[in-house]
């Protein structure tokens, strides 16, 4: 197919990117925001489904005991949508080439879709994150759990995987499935991406999950769809950047929908700077290079679980997670030794 008969497509001609979006700074898309809400009008048609969405029941997490093991944390009422979700595969040479050249424990990062605690009836939290084969929802069992192996080792990998969450008094349980959820606009094309938010925003979650198996496969990623015109395409896009651009993106729509006031814009705005170089000068495109390292290392963003060898940890500092992390490495330095 060629380029030209590639750009009238649905995905291509609904939800490219335009490059005055990319290109304005993050100040300018909040401005807007607060412009759109006072003339009641939506940038986007697609945020009329989160509108009058009503602010969900949720449960208290169960009592536990720490560190629990994962079968019980899986089936918890532990996690929130929205959550940041920081992992690395301890095999992986990718992961080994992040600790060489960012000195950073985790190489990947993606965010909580769902999860039982805010859908009942959904039996596992999911995912939605940027791969190297696109934007992609999967579940985060299989990385708590994992059930394929290698074929050359015949071996299960095994993750390190830590879960961070933005704690403000301004971000409500009705916005946060609004982080991942605006995302969905990035896989496949509107056909897929209405009947996805409809299902997210009316919790017809058996409905959604018959469509999950169709957005595997050729979805373009974020980079493809910026990369139409080179006049805004990214010079770097990581799985981080994805994270950011989703919170930015989250205040953003928040604000225009009414849920956050315009005398909390700017504070709000703040909150969600995850790397220290971002600011209200930043472009839209430029947030797509904050790093993995940098999430980790925001204080921003509170830490809640280290999982590792199917054991969950409660932590709650960068101490705590240095020394658990010190201690999963020593353990199998030894074991490797023996």
């Amino acid at each position: 197919m060629g380029s030209s008969a590639r750009k009238t497509t649905s995905a291509y001609k609904k939800f490219q990117l335009k490059p005055r979006e990319m290109t304005k700074t993050v100040q300018e898309a909040v401005v807007e925001a607060v412009t759109n809400r006072a003339k009641g009008g939506l940038s986007d048609p697609s945020l009329s489904v989160w509108a009058d969405r009503p602010a969900p029941i949720v449960p208290a997490p169960k009592p536990a005991t720490w560190p629990m093991p994962v079968t019980e944390f899986r089936d918890g009422q532990y996690l929130e949508p929205g959550d940041i979700v920081l992992s690395t595969r301890l095999e992986s040479f990718f992961a080994f080439l992040v600790k060489r050249f960012d000195d950073s424990r985790f190489a990947h990062a993606a965010l909580t879709f769902v999860t039982p605690r805010h859908y009942p009836g959904v039996d596992q939290s999911y995912l939605i994150e940027s791969t190297f084969s696109g934007v992609d929802l999967g579940s985060l069992s299989e990385i708590l759990a994992p059930t394929a192996v290698f074929k050359d080792t015949r071996e299960k990998p095994r993750y390190l995987v830590g879960i961070k969450r933005l704690e403000t008094d301004w971000f409500t349980p009705q916005m946060r499935p609004m982080v991942s959820g605006r995302m969905l606009r990035f896989i496949k094309d509107d056909e897929y991406n209405f009947p996805l938010l409809v299902a997210l925003a009316t919790n017809r979650s058996k409905f959604f999950f018959r469509l999950r198996d169709s957005l595997f496969g050729g979805a373009p990623t974020i980079g493809d769809f910026l990369k139409r015109s080179k006049k805004f395409a990214p010079v770097e896009f990581i799985c981080s950047g994805f994270v950011q651009f989703a919170y930015v993106d989250m205040v953003r729509s928040a604000i225009e929908l009414g849920l956050l006031s315009e005398d909390r814009a700017e504070a709000a705005r703040d909150d969600v700077f995850f790397a220290p170089w971002v600011s209200p000068r930043s472009s839209m495109e430029e947030l797509m290079a904050v790093k993995p390292l940098e999430l980790a290392s925001s204080e921003r963003l509170k830490w809640k679980y280290l999982i590792y060898d199917g054991l969950v940890y409660q932590v709650s500092t960068e101490q705590e997670v240095g020394e658990i992390y010190d201690r999963i490495n020593d353990n199998r330095r030894a074991n490797h030794a023996a």
